[in-house]
């Protein structure tokens, strides 16, 4: 009589547990990131180049304006500042452009005492400094240097050096330059023709393309090609392409394994590495026109053609 009796408990008890159990709830799919928002038209700055690095600053009529809150901040540059290659130092207390450096606590730009005998002023008031452009350390720039014999022939030269003022190597260009970007360890310049130099001032590569503009990010350079032909990203290295977009750019920055392309209408493009290709994978309106690009921290700024130039997005890479 005891063993059906137990048997029967233990039915019970098994099927007691079995209605209990539940299939776990069905995982509704992840809402996908935004990859750029709206954009927002900030109030003041000039925009002729955007700074690398963080904060948001932006360079033009002799001026470089950050913002604290949504109040523009302004500090004047000397007239002999190119403000091309301006960078941020990793403490986000200096801002180096030219042969020195905004002092953001001060609000006042401070010549590099070690580097100034790179710039004497000539006999007719003229520098021989031409363009300037910081590398990511923040110690070292790439300073292009023209100068003239006596029968009027005019000479272009590439000098490496740190804040303390030594020349760690020189290279003589072919030709005036209209474009230097400095990234950990190389610099390109476009002086008639793309050169990369490393640290040491000796070349690297001559990457065979015309470019409208040249940027750095992301561990590359970005090649904005002239004619609209579209975007190369170059590996520092050793110059080669890594990838074409056959996108008709204004500007372009690298960002990690893709790249943030801006056209002339505004229209931002952002674009990951497939293969030797770019596969894009967004775009929006920024309210820019003819604008320039770059990317700081977790937004993207478009600066040009309006009379506030500057225009900001959060932005969440799809490509990292």
């Amino acid at each position: 009589m005891r063993r059906p009796q137990f048997a029967y408990l233990v039915w019970l008890a098994t099927t007691v547990v079995s209605c209990n159990t539940t299939e776990p709830a069905m995982s509704s799919p992840s809402t996908p990131p935004t990859i750029v928002s709206s954009f927002k038209q900030l109030r003041g700055g000039a925009a002729q180049v955007i700074a690398a690095g963080e904060p948001l600053a932006v360079i033009g009529g002799r001026l470089v304006t950050w913002w604290e809150g949504d109040a523009p901040v302004e500090v004047p540059l000397p007239p002999n500042v190119d403000p091309y290659g301006a960078r941020w130092t990793a403490d986000h207390k200096l801002l180096r452009v030219g042969l020195g450096a905004v002092d953001v606590a001060a609000k006042v730009w401070r010549a590099e005492p070690a580097l100034q005998s790179m710039d004497p002023v000539g006999p007719s008031q003229t520098q021989p400094v031409q363009r300037t452009a910081w590398f990511g350390d923040g110690v070292h720039v790439a300073i292009v240097k023209e100068a003239r014999d006596p029968r009027g022939a005019r000479s272009t030269e590439l000098v490496i050096a740190d804040t303390a003022g030594k020349v760690r190597g020189r290279h003589a260009l072919p030709g005036m330059v209209t474009a230097i970007i400095a990234s950990q360890d190389r610099v390109l310049v476009d002086a008639s023709k793309l050169l990369v130099f490393d640290l040491d001032g000796k070349l690297v590569a001559e990457p065979n393309l015309s470019a409208l503009r040249i940027n750095e990010g992301g561990g590359m350079f970005a090649v904005t090609l002239t004619g609209g032909h579209g975007v190369s990203l170059l590996r520092p290295s050793d110059g080669s392409v890594i990838a074409t977009w056959s996108l008709a750019a204004n500007d372009a920055v690298p960002v990690p394994r893709g790249v943030v392309a801006v056209t002339d209408d505004g229209t931002v493009h952002v674009g990951c590495i497939a293969g030797s290709s770019i596969a894009e994978k967004a775009t929006a309106k920024s309210g820019a026109t003819g604008p320039i690009i770059q990317r700081v921290g977790n937004r993207l700024v478009v600066a040009g053609g309006t009379v506030d130039p500057v225009h900001v997005a959060a932005f969440t890479s799809p490509c990292s």
